[in-house]
């Protein structure tokens, strides 16, 4: 954990020297973060995106080409503190089920600004650095045949590391505060192998036993305030008449 905070306070210092190097110019445009994330995990059994948490954080945007700042292609990168993981919420499945990762997630990303219609697309592929992990469980007393369970999961610890896809659209919604919606995936497990059966007694002819690799997936929403770009740079152009001058 001391390592990690100190390679955080690196980069963070690195975003501030950027940025203090470049404000007049408006090359490199930082912005702070906060929002929800809505998640689940792949191949836990459990569907829905029901676990809510937290995701905030700092970035930097630059553009592609020099003298345009304020559209085309930009590139981006943050550091973000996300809250993922899996909920079972089912009222009538009697297995309690919560897991809850933490994250330092730091996405690398290309941009398009489309100016005029003060909308931003992005793409790209996203780090992340597990930093801890609450997971609570409990099988009922008896089980519910047909309703798939994990065998053992307290052997199978998650991995530290994540390398996820991601893509997202944002919006102007006033002057310097943009709206954000992303969604991510994970490219490699971040957990393998785990058990599960199907409830019947393993000397039942019903009875079936698989493993599963668990990814995780989640969409988040970010109110994003842009510190250093003029408040009308997205600002929709007025449409002119034809044949007006």
């Amino acid at each position: 954990m001391k390592k990690i905070s100190r390679n955080i306070v690196r980069i963070l210092f690195v975003f501030a020297t950027l940025m203090s190097c470049n404000v007049q110019a408006q090359l490199f445009k930082a912005n702070v973060s906060a929002g929800f994330t809505i998640a689940q995990i792949d191949g836990d059994e459990l569907y829905g995106f029901k676990h809510v948490g937290f995701t905030g954080g700092v970035g930097v945007m630059m553009p592609v080409v020099a003298d345009k700042t304020d559209e085309g292609f930009q590139l981006s990168t943050e550091i973000l503190l996300t809250q993922r993981g899996a909920k079972n919420s089912y009222v009538l499945d009697p297995f309690a089920y919560k897991c809850n990762l933490t994250y330092i997630d730091i996405p690398f990303m290309i941009h398009y600004v489309d100016k005029r219609a003060g909308a931003t697309l992005g793409v790209g592929l996203q780090y992340g650095r597990l930093i801890s992990t609450k997971e609570i469980w409990t099988l009922a007393d008896t089980m519910i045949n047909g309703m798939d369970r994990p065998v053992d999961i307290t052997n199978h610890d998650f991995k530290k590391n994540d390398l996820s896809f991601v893509a997202d659209f944002r919006f102007t919604v006033w002057r310097n505060f943009k709206f954000d919606v992303r969604w991510q995936y994970s490219l490699l497990p971040i957990r393998k192998d785990v058990e599960f059966f199907n409830s019947y007694n393993p000397d039942d002819d019903l009875y079936r036993s698989w493993k599963r690799d668990y990814k995780s997936q989640y969409v988040s929403f970010k109110l994003i305030y842009v510190i250093n770009e003029e408040h009308n740079d997205y600002r929709t152009k007025p449409n002119r008449r034809k044949g007006a001058y």
